[in-house]
């Protein structure tokens, strides 16, 4: 809908520059450049702004000279069929972009994987393993009384966390939402977001989080009421550590918050097993939830999408014909080190500021995207959410939002994009 003072300024817009996916931003849309005047935060600011213009002076490029669509998609056909291997990484798109680059690494026979996978795929180890008990943002918002942060601020990622989640005015069935308590677990955090609306001040176990094992051990010990020896686990008193657990017990419902990409990689999936352990300790005898949050540079619409396409989490092989699940052998990195890919094809529409892997010899990215290697193919697209309509899921799975076209491009979306190699591929196959 449109503001009815300004014909110029879209409201109710979803915001697709990081996991919370915010929907009640105003745009307006009269300038060069897409302003966020309602809502937002600076990271949503500066992605519409740098990203909300028109490009139609950007063309794609063959070695580096001018070339047209049509000719770059035959390139890019012709390079993949020839490949012995071929890796789509990146995957930094919408869900219609994803579907279309799955059937793209189908016909190819390709592997893929998206930027994130290296973190994604130990979180996904936990529930294949023990299961998850996790919540959504909107209980969080209704129902939580005390929110315990594990290793992260979430505000460094998703700044608009405590506004629109823990800090709300109202809430269903918690009725003092400022009154929650917030724990934070670890040093180094940004922890001012977390100082209530009356003033009062974050409780911080301060300590590294490279150690956070140690942490998440003491504290499910003392959540099954077993002996700790330590006087002071981790430097922190043990009376602090027994009062945390005592306040667990004693909440109503409280919420273990954590951003995978926050931990040590090697820890990531021992810290979230340790963090449902705690939840499940907790819910026999009251309500607990853990809250995973990412979903940034459409980490959750690639999944999703590969999952029900393929039945399995991200990094899968169509090299034999059929999906071939495999988290460490189909990594990018690993592929490229070893030799066993020659050809690295980068997606990303929502991401122009992570640089692709110079072995990425195809980059299909916005026109703003600063390469720091000229790829062989460069051919620019559009963003959803900026140029085109799409949907998003939101990090904590809850719900996936529409996104909203808010300013006309003659570039290509990705999915027009990897539906035109594919029909390309199609042709040089038959």
């Amino acid at each position: 809908m449109t503001n009815e003072a300004s014909s110029t300024v879209v409201t109710e817009v979803a915001c697709p520059f990081c996991g919370l996916a915010c929907d009640d931003l105003s745009v307006d849309t009269a300038g060069e450049a897409l302003a966020v005047v309602g809502g937002g935060c600076a990271k949503a600011q500066a992605g519409f702004a740098r990203l909300g213009v028109s490009h139609d002076g950007a063309s794609a490029r063959v070695g580096g000279q001018p070339a047209s669509l049509e000719a770059a998609c035959a390139e890019v056909a012709r390079r993949v069929k020839a490949s012995a291997q071929p890796v789509f990484a990146g995957m930094a798109l919408d869900v219609g972009g994803m579907r279309e680059v799955m059937e793209l690494a189908d016909a190819a026979g390709g592997v893929v994987d998206h930027l994130y996978s290296e973190i994604g795929w130990r979180s996904t180890r936990v529930v294949q393993d023990v299961g998850y008990v996790t919540t959504t943002l909107a209980e969080v918002k209704n129902r939580a009384d005390l929110i315990v942060l594990v290793g992260t601020d979430v505000v460094s990622k998703a700044s608009r966390f405590f506004e629109r989640y823990v800090w709300n005015d109202e809430a269903m069935f918690e009725p003092a939402p400022a009154a929650r308590r917030i724990v934070y677990l670890g040093g180094g955090l940004n922890t001012a977001a977390g100082q209530s609306p009356d003033g009062r001040a974050p409780e911080v176990f301060d300590f590294d989080r490279a150690r956070m094992p140690e942490a998440l051990s003491t504290l499910n010990a003392l959540l099954a009421k077993q002996p700790v020896s330590e006087a002071a686990p981790l430097g922190i008193e043990l009376a602090r550590w027994q009062a945390l657990a005592e306040a667990l017990r004693a909440a109503k419902y409280s919420v273990l918050v954590w951003m995978a990409g926050d931990f040590e990689p090697a820890q990531v999936d021992l810290n979230i097993n340790a963090i449902m352990s705690a939840v499940r300790a907790l819910n026999v005898t009251t309500r607990s939830n853990g809250l995973g949050l990412g979903g940034a540079d459409g980490e959750l619409n690639a999944s999703m999408v590969h999952a029900w396409q393929t039945g399995y989490p991200m990094r899968t092989s169509f090299a034999s014909g059929i999906p071939l699940y495999d988290p460490v052998h189909n990594g990018t990195a690993r592929l490229v080190e070893q030799g066993e890919t020659d050809t690295v094809v980068w997606i990303s529409a929502l991401n122009d500021k992570t640089p692709p892997p110079p072995e990425a010899k195809v980059v299909i990215a916005p026109p703003t995207l600063k390469l720091e290697h000229e790829p062989e193919v460069f051919i620019p697209v559009s963003t959803p959410g900026v140029h085109h309509v799409g949907h998003f899921f939101r990090g904590d799975k809850g719900a996936a939002l529409p996104l909203r076209a808010l300013r006309a491009t003659r570039l290509p979306s990705a999915a027009k994009v990897a539906a035109a190699i594919t029909a390309q591929l199609k042709e040089v196959s038959a």
